[in-house]
């Protein structure tokens, strides 16, 4: 797929066992149900996270309570860097989507495993890096790109391809409410509402026993074209 189709959703980032083994030994292990906002805008982190299981969501929210998404994460993903070097309180909140489990690294062992070990640095300036792309992605987006564009560039991006249905669709990897949905595109539930009536009658997605799927076909053109 094209850079410019990449998600601020969900990204995978490869699990490195001797990474994983190093955090484990300098790291605090929590567990957290689906669905907990474990983080809030003024609270302030003495460490990082790391991502060993499940899947995060890292999210901005206006005074009149509508959301806009920045970025999802999954295993091998860390979160908190910023907040916990500059000293200041995150400005997000931070849920997860699913029963998560993290491990928190205190700065103190933070900064001498960054000191200390080349694959625990390198595996930090690449989560730095990585999340600079996502966000510069999405800046690109919501610039250029229709609403209905973005939902297609959303559905594509979570499209399970290794396991299309016989007749040729694509489910999608994640599930997403309407009000999701409208959080991450930037739009009205109403308009988001709108937009996917419209892309089943194009033949782009179905609902099929109440989930989502992409067309194959729709799929291969849309994620080819080039980039205006």
């Amino acid at each position: 797929m094209n850079a410019w189709l990449e998600s601020s959703l969900t990204q995978p980032s490869p699990v490195q066992k001797e990474l994983a083994d190093l955090i484990q030994n300098h790291a605090t292990c929590i567990e957290y149900p689906a669905k907990k906002i474990f983080l809030e805008p003024g609270d302030t982190i003495h460490g990082v996270y790391y991502i060993a299981a499940g899947r995060t969501r890292h999210y901005m929210m206006a005074e009149d309570g509508s959301e806009k998404v920045l970025y999802t994460l999954a295993p091998g993903w860390f979160f908190g860097e910023a907040s916990c070097v500059l000293e200041e309180p995150t400005s997000l909140y931070s849920m997860t989507e699913v029963k998560t489990q993290v491990y928190y690294i205190p700065l103190r062992d933070y900064r001498w495993m960054l000191d200390h070990d080349k694959l625990f640095r390198e595996a930090i300036l690449q989560s730095y890096s990585k999340k600079e792309l996502i966000l510069r992605h999405e800046v690109e987006n919501l610039a250029f790109n229709s609403c209905k564009d973005r939902l297609k560039r959303l559905f594509c991006s979570v499209a399970d391809t290794e396991h299309p249905t016989v007749d040729g669709w694509y489910p999608l990897k994640v599930r997403y409410t309407q009000y999701e949905l409208s959080a991450i595109v930037g739009n009205s539930r109403v308009t988001v509402n709108k937009l996917i009536n419209e892309l089943c009658e194009e033949g782009f997605i179905r609902l099929l026993n109440r989930k989502m799927q992409v067309c194959a076909e729709p799929y291969r053109k849309f994620t080819t074209r080039k980039k205006m």
